[in-house]
């Protein structure tokens, strides 16, 4: 998530992930339109916004980790994670088919923050819960919510990534 590797996640961190994905999408010969990037450079300003309080939890990996590890744990979380992650699932959302397919979750979601594809195939099992193939907003939900709330080592803990609260640094 650290795009530019100075230890911090920034607004411009967010607009580069999903520019990233759109040049994969587009690189596959998907439409890009001017207008859906945008929505995903004003989105990506958004997201950035709901999930680290506007900055303030970005300022190095130990404390975005800790606060969402508390956060995701208080009642209405779930909820909260959704609605914000609804308009970003909706973007990356190609096909138009209101699920995600493996190639769109590869090359928009996983790719562009430097995880590998073998990775990403393995958490996109772990998120498709009931097995049809596609991820739904629920299921990416769920998977968010486990990836920062459980505080257990388990099959979630990794799933975008390496999560280590205990280090300052992002390992991608």
């Amino acid at each position: 998530m650290d795009h530019n590797k100075n230890g911090t996640i920034e607004k411009k961190d967010y607009t580069a992930w999903i520019k990233k994905g759109l040049d994969n999408m587009e690189a596959l010969g998907y439409e890009v339109t001017e207008e859906r990037r945008k929505r995903a450079e004003k989105l990506s300003g958004s997201v950035y916004n709901d999930f680290t309080l506007y900055g303030l939890t970005a300022k190095n990996k130990k404390t975005y980790v800790g606060f969402h590890s508390v956060v995701s744990q208080m009642p209405g979380w779930k909820v909260w994670a959704k609605r914000s992650l609804k308009e970003t699932f909706k973007l990356m959302d190609f096909d138009d088919s209101g699920d995600w397919s493996l190639e769109e979750y590869v090359q928009m979601v996983c790719l562009p923050i430097g995880i590998t594809e073998e990775d990403a195939k393995e958490s996109f099992k772990m998120l498709d819960t009931d097995g049809n193939g596609k991820l739904t907003v629920d299921e990416v939900t769920e998977g968010v919510t486990h990836y920062f709330s459980d505080l257990e080592k388990n099959k979630w803990a990794h799933m975008f990534g390496r999560l280590d609260s205990d280090s300052d640094k992002w390992e991608e």
